[in-house]
């Protein structure tokens, strides 16, 4: 009773946020219905087995084994996403906090953590946070910030051999999951495999033999899924020109879009990291290179002037990927980081993980220059990882008693607006399908009415709930995923008038 007792009693902030997590999430997740891909899914699950289902698709669109049978299983249960998705976002806020292994600051850290994941791009948030699909991206992050915490207890402990082996076997689950389900993240954990084998050889060897069988399974479920028929098929119909490109020509192309949506639209969370980062460098414990901590301060501010530069409502380059400021300045500003953390910490293991952290979340988005695809919720891994980042160093320094507080409120002043902001947008949400159902089922009883008016939702809320002229598929699966006896050609979505 006591261990139980001061188990809470130690982990009081982190318990709170988890729960506030829980809480919002389940909110936003059932004010949101189903949108876009989830309406073909769902009819796909309501007519066939997931499994032969799953197979197909294999074989004619897609390697991400287990994203597309979860499409297949849940897309028609949309219960289910309403319990799963809640729950998997406080996994993946615990498991970070757990990554962070907080000591000194812990609701400094909680509040950082709630700021930044509420201060998500609104692409980012529609695409992932309440996108039943794009649960897909979700649950391998859940998967790969467990992983990465059994690896940090695999590191830090002495953990005796049978129990080291029945993690061995979670591991190695966790990420042949990962692999069957999104390309970027099982890329980037092959690369966490890697460099923990090469950390490993220098610091923990007993522990090598596992992390050799960790890449093996990454390695293979990775392969299964790229070498997919129906990824290669997918590749030739939809992306030939690209895929004809050299290496250096796929690079070039992708890297202004890259900037865009790693950096200048993350702009919180590079306005956060680059707060900590220059609060590491003059309040650590380690005052030597008074230049180079003014050069690496000097850059780190630019950041937080970059991605809010769009506030002076001008025509900056520094709003733009494709800008020769842009193109500069984001390699400079990463270097940076780098340097800063290296030389701000002390040589042990927590300036270890926190830079293999910080490869791991460029490492997340980097690989996303050989995609042909790159959208806004392919960075919701280097947003993740940045948290780590951002926990580590918060807890690193330590600020005077007349400034300690000025950071925790300030995240508390960005959580409070940003939660206000979400409540407000699903709220209406939840208002506009209950209108659209009413007039949805105004057209089933009324099939002599030739056009379909459709209010869109409120911009900025929900991916893919209105569907574009042109997008002759979700304007079929739309049409039959609600009953609606008009033709998918003179169904109209359109904007409200407001006052």
């Amino acid at each position: 009773m006591k261990r139980i007792r001061r188990f809470f009693e130690q982990n009081t902030y982190p318990l709170l946020g988890a729960i506030f997590v829980l809480a919002l999430f389940s909110y936003i997740t059932v004010k949101t219905p189903l949108a876009g891909d989830d309406w073909g899914y769902c009819l796909n699950g309501q007519s066939g087995n997931p499994i032969e289902l799953t197979i197909a698709f294999y074989n004619n669109w897609s390697g991400r084994i287990f994203s597309e049978f979860y499409g297949f299983t849940v897309a028609c249960r949309k219960w289910l996403y309403n319990v799963l998705n809640p729950l998997t976002f406080t996994l993946i806020f615990l498991f970070a906090y757990r990554l962070g292994r907080i000591k000194k600051k812990k609701l400094s850290a909680v509040l950082l953590m709630l700021a930044v994941m509420l201060s998500v791009d609104d692409n980012l948030r529609m695409e992932t946070y309440t996108w039943l699909m794009g649960y897909t991206y979700v649950l391998p992050l859940c998967l790969a910030l467990g992983y990465l915490c059994i690896c940090d207890q695999m590191f830090k402990s002495d953990i005796m051999s049978g129990r080291i082996k029945i993690l061995s076997v979670l591991s190695n689950l966790l990420l042949f999951i990962i692999g069957l389900m999104m390309e970027n993240i099982a890329a980037t954990m092959i690369v966490a495999v890697v460099f923990m084998l090469v950390y490993a050889f220098f610091n923990k060897r007993r522990i090598i033999p596992y992390l050799s069988l960790n890449l093996v399974f990454s390695i293979l479920s990775f392969a299964i899924c790229r070498l997919s028929p129906g990824a290669r098929i997918r590749m030739i119909r939809d992306s030939a020109e690209w895929a004809s490109q050299s290496v250096f020509e796929k690079i070039a192309s992708a890297y202004p879009n890259f900037l865009e949506m790693s950096f200048i639209k993350n702009n919180y969370l590079i306005a956060i990291f680059s707060i900590v980062v220059v609060l590491l460098l003059w309040f650590s414990k380690h005052h030597k290179h008074p230049v180079l901590r003014v050069l690496l301060s000097l850059v780190m501010l630019a950041g937080v002037f970059t991605v809010f530069s769009f506030v002076l409502h001008l025509d900056l380059p520094t709003q733009y990927g494709n800008s020769i400021y842009s193109m500069i300045f984001w390699p400079i500003y990463i270097l940076s980081a780098f340097v800063s953390i290296f030389i701000s910490f002390d040589a042990n293991y927590y300036r270890d993980k926190t830079l293999f952290m910080l490869i791991l979340a460029g490492t997340s988005v980097l690989v996303m220059l050989m995609s042909p695809i790159y959208g806004s919720r392919s960075a919701l891994y280097l947003v993740y990882f940045l948290i780590v980042v951002i926990i580590l160093i918060n807890d690193a320094f330590e600020l005077p008693r007349f400034v300690k507080y000025v950071l925790p409120i300030l995240m508390l002043a960005i959580l409070f607006d940003r939660t206000n902001e979400y409540l407000t947008k699903y709220n209406l949400v939840g208002k506009a399908q209950a209108e659209r159902l009413e007039i949805l089922q105004y057209y089933r009883e009324h099939p002599e009415d030739e056009e379909a008016w459709i209010p869109r939702f409120p911009i900025y809320t929900v991916h893919g709930a209105d569907v574009e002229i042109g997008d002759d598929y979700h304007f079929e699966t739309f049409k039959e995923y609600y009953q609606i006896p008009q033709s998918p050609d003179k169904i109209i979505f359109y904007y409200k008038e407001t006052d």
